[in-house]
């Protein structure tokens, strides 16, 4: 089937619509009565033009215009933390790197240990050398657990305190 052009496809619908003028709609029947291809693509568009009849098209009611209109320069609803949630949220942070830092100072993890992979119950087989003995400093991870917890501090005090009270303050000025 040969593919018909986007303007022939408007007479048809114009043609299934019954707003073609007189001399327009006989030149069309013509064309149809002559090409099967022009036949079986109105036969598709007339089904599809019957379909898209049964369904009830919604309009939107007199004043959606004017609603719109009045709501339009509202600023869009945030998916954000309240500002309780985030003092919340905060204090525990700090609460944690604050106890973090206490362990530190009174000296829990000065004892340096090793982790020793021979230990492992790997067979013989797999390795060829002895496995090494790796030094661990708790104080030095305890130190960068603080540092990577004072760091989400700021951005929980930046996102959800900071953020949210400033934007009231605005919409406030307005």
């Amino acid at each position: 089937m040969e593919k018909t052009s986007q303007s022939l496809d408007d007479k048809l619908l114009d043609y299934l619509d019954g707003t073609l003028a007189e001399s327009e709609r006989k030149n069309l029947e013509q064309q149809i009565h002559r090409s099967t291809a022009i036949k079986t693509r109105l036969e598709s568009l007339r089904t599809t033009h019957e379909l898209l009849k049964q369904f009830n098209i919604e309009q939107p009611s007199r004043n959606f215009t004017h609603a719109l209109m009045q709501r339009i320069d509202q600023a869009p609803a945030r998916n954000t933390f309240s500002i309780r949630n985030g003092i919340f949220l905060l204090i525990g942070v700090l609460v944690t790197a604050g106890l973090a830092a206490m362990l530190v100072s009174i000296g829990v993890f000065d004892t340096p240990s090793t982790i020793e992979l021979n230990n492992i119950n790997i067979p013989e087989k797999y390795l060829q050398q002895p496995l090494p003995s790796i030094p661990v400093s708790g104080k030095t991870i305890v130190n960068i657990i603080i540092m990577l917890n004072l760091g989400l501090a700021w951005i929980v005090l930046d996102r959800a305190i900071l953020k949210p009270l400033f934007q009231r303050r605005i919409h406030a000025g307005r």
